[in-house]
């Protein structure tokens, strides 16, 4: 069998899977010998057209799928996410921005939804909580960008415009509500513009933190089983709650950025001075520290490519 034969015999093999395949299991089903086709199958990773890793967490590891169809299902799990938690709030009574607090009705039937019922994308292997904005959507405010700099330089992929690829899921630490993963950022009340926990007065952030500590803790809890690595990149009151949430879930982990840590001083003739800008650097590096050698050298390269320098 010729090179273009196999080729051709894979991607049929894919596109008939109904779910993504062990090399076993490609074997099997196309009647190759793996020796045979692993070289073309690994360039057809390379070329983005087979998507390639921890795809399924019940499943062993490497998994295969076709990247169009994988990408297709991941959009199908996150509009039938969205679709669903819409219809769970409509039954709830709709307030104000002035009115929403931590124990409003929409509040609550959102968060009941995002740990007993939502299930994270099963491209995902790692989990990164970023906190929230007073811009809405999160992923459209300057410290996001910043945020969202990290992950795909790390990654290659921006986990909001290239969610379907990228390994990295952003769950959202937001000031009244708790847990909002990336998918869900426009949905009601996610999607209502309002202040953070910095703004909140001292008797009020008293009375929150455990409630969203403890909201935090029990998407931790409910979910880890979906992730293989675990950071946060919250600072400041926001970094306390992931602290605590931490704990609550006995789940080891880093809360960044941590203070006297790298910090970036230039970025091509840019010097950065606000202070995501500075500290981004921190979530690129733990997240490279989770890749393979081959996925480390290529984002060291996109770095150097930026000509970021940090200390």
């Amino acid at each position: 069998m010729n090179r273009n034969e196999i080729r051709y015999k894979l991607i049929s093999t894919l596109l008939q899977a109904d779910d993504p395949l062990t090399l076993n299991e490609l074997v099997v089903r196309s009647k190759i010998a793996e020796r045979e086709f692993f070289p073309i199958l690994k360039e057809m990773v390379s070329d983005h057209l087979v998507v390639e890793g921890e795809l399924l967490p019940e499943r062993p590891a490497p998994l295969y799928c076709w990247a169009a169809r994988w990408e297709e299902e991941v959009k199908r799990h996150a509009t039938g996410s969205r679709q669903k938690l819409r219809t769970i709030v409509q039954k709830t009574s709709t307030f104000h921005e002035e009115r929403l607090e931590i124990d409003s009705e929409p509040i609550l039937a959102f968060n009941d939804y995002v740990i007993n019922e939502y299930r994270p994308p099963k491209n995902k292997r790692f989990l990164v909580f970023l906190q929230c904005s007073i811009r809405r959507p999160f992923s459209s405010s300057p410290s996001h960008a910043s945020m969202r700099r990290a992950i795909s330089v790390a990654t290659g992929y921006d986990p909001s415009r290239e969610f379907e690829r990228c390994p990295v899921h952003v769950v959202v630490l937001a000031s009244n509500i708790g847990p909002v993963p990336y998918e869900l950022e426009g949905v009601y009340p996610a999607n209502l513009r309002g202040g953070g926990v910095k703004h909140f007065d001292a008797e009020y952030y008293s009375r929150v933190k455990p409630i969203l500590a403890e909201r935090m803790a029990s998407y931790i809890k409910a979910h880890k089983g979906s992730y293989d690595r675990i950071s946060s990149f919250t600072e400041s009151r926001y970094g306390e709650v992931m602290e605590a949430a931490k704990g609550i879930a006995g789940s080891d982990f880093r809360v960044l950025p941590i203070l006297g840590g790298p910090r970036i001083f230039r970025m091509g003739r840019s010097v950065p001075h606000k202070y995501w800008e500075i500290y981004w650097i921190q979530l690129y590096l733990e997240i490279v520290s989770w890749l393979k050698s081959a996925q480390r050298a290529q984002a060291e390269e996109r770095l150097r490519e930026m000509d970021v320098r940090y200390r």
